[in-house]
């Protein structure tokens, strides 16, 4: 069990803070992961102790997010000689457009991080099955079944199917695709289901810490199409579920902190708590070097770090010995003199692009 006592713990970014007072408060110790046999499409998560009702809090939150709000692709439209909309049938194919479709809607499509839609074509001219693995490679976009069917050619001819590509969020309906100027008139367009997850359901049941049995253990079975991994698409989330819950917690300052200034990292919290470190307890440093950097008004580790190497060996009776003392103790904690660092207009700090890799969470503990 895991029983936060102490003084209040300081939620939230920004000039007016939430004081939250966690004793006597249980929160989970761990977040185990049971093995299934496909791993890359399966996965159970089972998170304890919660406090009581707090089981079904995470459960259906996090549920009904996996289930409609993950981004992925989709095909959303596509073209066959011939076919101009979704009632009819395909001259020399054995299924008709409805099916042809829905065999469409459970295709699944990876496009690359710097990729936002795409077209691919298929061609065909002997008689049989048409599957994704006759699809043309393009580059920035992968078909993860081979072997998905689409439609069955009925005879030898020539065949061209064209599909459209793109990314969006949980689930489009054919109607809500917005269509260019000058689209083709056998543009077909589908319902496209973007939202990687297939099946998200939770169990609630009792556990038992120490002698009582009324804490709360939550089972998650999360199921994907291949395209993201369980855990993943449930850190996804969870991360989601985090950041409309920053609203309610920074409501007194007119919403959630601001978005980090473009070609910035924001700084870790456990880091900023480093930051702010007063020169004169960092017992790592040699007396010497303390005094030197007081002199200068160097009061925090955050105002050291901003120097550069030559400003620092420009201090009085600041030479080369006391410079590597200092080099050592930030590279303990992956800091380096000249950081380029930027405070939001909500208080939070940002790494600056060059810094993006500096900082992590786990070089601020001490």
């Amino acid at each position: 069990m895991v029983d936060l006592g102490g003084p209040p713990f300081c939620a939230g970014h920004g000039r007016k803070q939430v004081e939250i007072d966690l004793t006597g408060l249980v929160l989970p110790e761990k977040v185990d992961t049971e093995h299934t046999a496909d791993a890359r499409r399966i996965g159970r998560f089972v998170i304890e102790p919660l406090e009581r009702g707090f089981g079904h809090t995470l459960g259906n939150s996090v549920r009904r997010v996996l289930l409609s709000s993950l981004r992925g692709s989709a095909v959303w439209a596509f073209r066959i000689n011939g076919v101009v909309h979704e009632h009819q049938t395909v001259e020399g194919v054995v299924e008709d457009v409805h099916q042809v479709i829905q065999n469409l809607k459970s295709l699944v499509v990876v496009l690359d991080d710097d990729v936002n839609e795409a077209t691919v074509e298929i061609s065909a001219k002997s008689a049989g099955p048409v599957t994704a693995g006759m699809v043309k490679a393009k580059a920035g976009v992968l078909l993860l079944d081979s072997d998905h069917h689409i439609l069955t050619l009925q005879e030898d001819r020539d065949f061209h199917l064209e599909l459209r590509i793109k990314k969006g969020r949980g689930v489009d309906l054919a109607d809500q695709h917005p269509l260019e100027k000058g689209s083709p008139v056998d543009l077909v367009r589908i319902d496209a289901i973007y939202n990687p997850v297939r099946r998200a359901n939770f169990e609630v049941r009792e556990t038992r810490v120490g002698q009582r049995t009324d804490f709360d253990r939550l089972t998650l079975d999360v199921e994907t199409d291949g395209s993201v991994s369980p855990a993943d698409a449930l850190a996804t989330a969870a991360e989601l579920v985090k950041r409309h819950m920053d609203y309610l917690l920074h409501f007194q300052i007119g919403g959630a902190p601001k978005a980090a200034p473009e070609g910035s990292v924001a700084v870790p919290d456990q880091m900023k708590d480093l930051f702010e470190r007063p020169i004169e307890d960092l017992a790592e440093l040699s007396v010497r070097s303390r005094n030197s950097l007081q002199k200068e008004n160097i009061r925090t580790l955050g105002d050291l770090i901003r120097k550069s190497e030559d400003e620092m060996l420009n201090i009085e009776n600041f030479g080369k010995k006391s410079l590597k003392e200092i080099q050592d103790f930030l590279a303990e904690h992956q800091l380096r003199f000249g950081m380029q660092i930027r405070e939001g207009e909500d208080g939070a700090l940002f790494f600056m692009e060059e810094e993006a890799g500096a900082g992590t969470t786990d070089s601020a503990e001490e």
